[in-house]
């Protein structure tokens, strides 16, 4: 089991929830369950140590996502090995957070749950997922730039479990090469040069909104 890791000296942390948070997690998901994990799996994922949340030092749970293992045979998982990321069956998928509405401490979470995640899988591959919606792009940049601060990496833009997912690595760039190429979110052209070798590790903002800023990845 994960043991909780303290951000700071103060009431954030990051714990993995045991089945007596059920409640909680339900009240949170509005009796439905996280992103991209079916209803009827939350609570075998809750069973099994493979969710984790914040209280952020209170009694109402203020955000979660699961944390499942690449061989795991829920649609998630299964797509990624499909589409060549972990296709050993080796390493994890982070969800897409579920957060109540005033959460301010999502960076700090992604963050932190990553760091849980790296060291429960070692040197196995961990990776992370954001369903991208052209029809709320702006609410899409916004958590895209919250993945990319807390020093996850866009790797690929790919339809997968009913959804367009952009896919990132939770292991940086190799090499810090100079700038190749800024495009949005939204760029066509952007799944299209991920595949050719190129990552994103950040960002800017311009008139147009997000810029994603492509280096060659190796």
């Amino acid at each position: 089991m994960l043991q909780t890791l303290q951000r700071t000296a103060t009431d954030f942390s990051v714990e993995t929830l045991s089945p007596s948070r059920q409640e909680a997690l339900l009240a949170l998901c509005a009796g439905d369950s996280l992103p991209l994990l079916p209803p009827d799996a939350l609570r075998p994922a809750l069973e099994a140590g493979r969710i984790l949340g914040d209280f952020a030092g209170t009694d109402t749970l203020q955000a979660a996502a699961a944390l499942l293992p690449l061989y795991d045979d829920a649609t998630l998982p299964a797509s990624l090995r499909a589409a060549g990321y972990g296709a050993d069956g080796q390493g994890a998928v982070l969800t897409p957070p579920r957060t109540l509405p005033h959460y301010t401490r999502l960076r700090q979470f992604l963050r932190t749950a990553l760091g849980l995640a790296t060291a429960r899988y070692a040197s196995y591959h961990v990776w992370a997922v954001q369903p991208l919606d052209p029809e709320r792009l702006p609410d899409c940049e916004d958590l895209c730039a919250q993945y990319l601060s807390a020093g996850l990496t866009l790797r690929g833009v790919r339809p997968m479990a009913g959804s367009e997912l952009l896919i990132f690595s939770a292991r940086g760039l190799p090499h810090w090469r100079e700038p190749y190429r800024r495009l949005h979110l939204g760029d066509p052209a952007l799944p299209r040069m991920l595949e050719r070798g190129y990552a994103v590790g950040d960002f800017g903002w311009g008139a147009g909104g997000m810029e994603l800023i492509l280096r060659k990845a190796t």
